[in-house]
């Protein structure tokens, strides 16, 4: 029995380390995907819209 507390132990050392990773990861993620976040469109200087136009 005593080789059950050291499995349990064993496991939740590997849980506490993938947790770990995983949040690392994450992290990384999101650092990369703000760096890369694309500019903001210029729809204002493009044609305007069809509710742009002044009625007449």
């Amino acid at each position: 029995m005593a080789e059950a507390p050291d499995d349990l132990e064993k496991l939740l050392l590997d849980v506490r380390k993938t947790i770990s990773d995983n949040k690392v990861f994450m992290e990384r993620l999101v650092d990369e995907a703000l760096e890369t976040d694309p500019e903001p469109e210029d729809d204002l200087d493009g044609d305007p819209g069809e509710g742009d136009f002044e009625e007449l």
